[in-house]
């Protein structure tokens, strides 16, 4: 058995209660006659004809208004307003010669179709159903709009959560091929690495839950990262990290650094011959984030993007674009054998 909606019914109980004292103060308006004097017989006669009313007033919301909202049903929907209202007036004149008049108003008379009684009929129902109905349109419209914008939430975070689910798979793999080099070589430092990447994949897997996590952990993965991979290319790389935050408790995004450093290590120090340098720098003012990445980067400088837009860059870019739209700047430059990503984003002050 469905359960009783308490604040709905409270939210209809209260606008009959207002609504009753205010139409017989706008009933003793319409004939002339003093409110003080005459309020109280207005308020028992709108008291007689308020069931009337209440039942035409919940046809239209349980019966018309959803036909209106259907569209296509529009004979269906003008034969029943106009049956249904001249249902209604044909009641509350019954209710009205023969109840209301032999108990409150003996010594008057009233005609069942009298012209003048009939207007007064239709205009207090018409009042009273429109009053009703705008009320609750406007509910309907308010309800249909934060549905809407929930469905439009859920799309994105679920798309959010693909495009995460995407960069897993994608960081594994870069780093385990860097351990399978490290197998190769028989190098000591292949437990160190395994122990590392089990760290950070630890991140990802619970961490990485959350729709946000402290830039302080993000940073922390970064520094994991760095040191995984640097037991690959021992003297042959330079890395420097630089990290600076007024606020270390601020939240970010979970994953939305570490590619840029991966893609440094992937396009930049492996596809490098030679010596190699990356430089990272984190600074977080004012709840403005600064975050650059600068790789050393051999081949035509006429590319402008030596990195490439693998699986890593464009859910990143898409990322940004979800979570902080107009709130982001992504630089990707080449210049002097160097490549620089450069991103600045305006965290939430919570």
């Amino acid at each position: 058995m469905a359960r009783l909606n308490w604040s709905r019914i409270g939210l209809h109980v209260l606008f009959w209660a207002v609504y009753l004292p205010l139409n017989a103060a706008l009933t003793c308006t319409v004939y002339r006659q003093p409110l003080e004097e005459a309020f109280w017989g207005m308020l028992a006669g709108e008291a007689f004809s308020l069931p009337i009313k209440m039942a035409f007033t919940y046809f239209v919301f349980y019966y018309i208004i959803p036909l209106y909202l259907e569209r296509h049903k529009l004979t269906q929907l003008l034969l029943s307003i106009l049956l249904g209202f001249m249902a209604t007036m044909l009641a509350y004149r019954f209710v009205i010669v023969f109840v209301y008049n032999p108990v409150l108003e003996p010594d008057k008379t009233f005609l069942l179709f009298d012209g003048r009684g009939l207007l007064l009929t239709a205009f207090d129902i018409f009042i009273t159903a429109a009053a009703a109905s705008t009320i609750k349109l406007i509910r309907v419209h308010y309800k249909s709009r934060d549905f809407e914008q929930q469905l439009i939430r859920e799309k994105l975070q679920s798309e959010i959560n693909f495009l995460r689910a995407q960069t897993n798979p994608h960081f594994l793999f870069n780093t385990l091929n860097n351990l399978y080099v490290l197998a190769r070589k028989k190098s000591d430092h292949t437990p160190d690495a395994i122990l590392m990447l089990s760290k950070i994949m630890r991140f990802m897997l619970y961490d990485c839950r959350a729709p946000l996590i402290s830039l302080t952990a993000e940073a922390r993965v970064i520094q994991d990262y760095i040191e995984l991979e640097k037991l690959r290319y021992n003297k042959r790389l330079t890395v420097t990290y630089e990290s600076e935050m007024d606020q270390p408790d601020a939240s970010i995004a979970p994953l939305l650094l570490l590619p840029f450093v991966e893609n440094s290590f992937k396009h930049g120090a492996h596809s490098t011959t030679g010596k190699a340098a990356i430089h990272i720098r984190l600074q977080l003012k004012n709840n403005v984030l600064h975050f650059s990445v600068e790789n050393t980067a051999e081949g035509d400088e006429s590319r402008p993007n030596p990195n490439g837009e693998g699986i890593g860059l464009k859910n990143i870019r898409r990322q940004l674009d979800l979570i902080y739209p107009h709130q982001h700047k992504l630089h990707l430059t080449r210049a002097n054998g160097w490549f620089r990503a450069e991103l600045n984003v305006q965290l939430s002050e919570n």
